[in-house]
């Protein structure tokens, strides 16, 4: 028995080495992109606790010799220089980030239903000619989308730059819901509707359930058995029963 062993050694050791390299060169290759990712933010912090208003960043120094908060104050107080309405201009980033958020999900969402549930014949095509949206350099879209914005009166106003993030970040919201939505059984939606469920009813009770519980879950995929339960395990012990 040993001696039909003696031969694998070599090979095991070498799968050993192997192994242990890959996760070196892994855990090195993750620090690099960590420290690659926060030094702007770390820059960024050495820059607010500066009292001379950034000139750190041209000493080489990691540390501020005096750091202060005086920049922070004069922020919230709104004295410091080209921030008189910083409250305001706050107030309007959270609107425009919260809107275009919610209106990029709910008309993604819908999209994506429509096509990957409803099985539209064409369905394919709605997916197509929204992502070809990105072929289009978004530099020649601005002095069109700027005359539009002015026709309707909205030049200046909000509603306009939500409606160009809208724009543009809804064909990959339908793309990435429709994958989602792709590991969700089709009898699920049958049986809904075999119960009597309009188109509605499956979106709100079905789909958007499921849904969320797929991007709380990066492990989600159905179970072993399709049309009954959908678990956030490859195999649960409802599947193996």
């Amino acid at each position: 028995m040993s001696a039909t062993l003696a031969p694998l050694e070599p090979a095991r050791r070498r799968h050993r080495l192997r192994r242990a390299l890959t996760e070196t060169g892994s855990v090195l290759l993750a620090v690099v992109i960590l420290i690659w990712s926060l030094a702007p933010v770390y820059n960024m912090f050495l820059i607010a606790l500066d009292p001379e208003e950034g000139e750190i960043e041209f000493d080489g120094n990691l540390w501020p010799p005096e750091p202060s908060l005086e920049g922070f104050r004069e922020v919230i107080t709104q004295e410091a220089r080209y921030l008189e309405t910083f409250w305001h201009q706050f107030g309007n980033s959270f609107f425009i980030g919260l809107l275009t958020m919610v209106l990029t999900v709910l008309i993604g969402s819908l999209a994506s239903f429509a096509v990957s549930r409803m099985r539209l014949s064409k369905g394919s095509l709605l997916t197509n000619a929204a992502l070809l949206t990105y072929a289009i350099p978004a530099s020649f879209l601005i002095v069109p989308y700027f005359r539009i914005m002015h026709s309707y009166g909205l030049s200046d106003n909000p509603w306009a730059v939500i409606a160009t993030q809208v724009t543009f970040a809804t064909p990959f919201a339908i793309l990435l819901l429709q994958l989602y939505a792709s590991l969700i059984p089709f009898e699920l939606d049958d049986a809904a509707r075999v119960d009597g469920a309009s188109a509605g009813q499956v979106y709100l009770r079905i789909y958007l359930p499921l849904m969320t519980l797929r991007w709380r879950s990066s492990r989600f995929t159905p179970c072993c058995s399709p049309g009954t339960t959908i678990c956030s395990r490859p195999c649960c012990s409802r599947c193996a029963t």
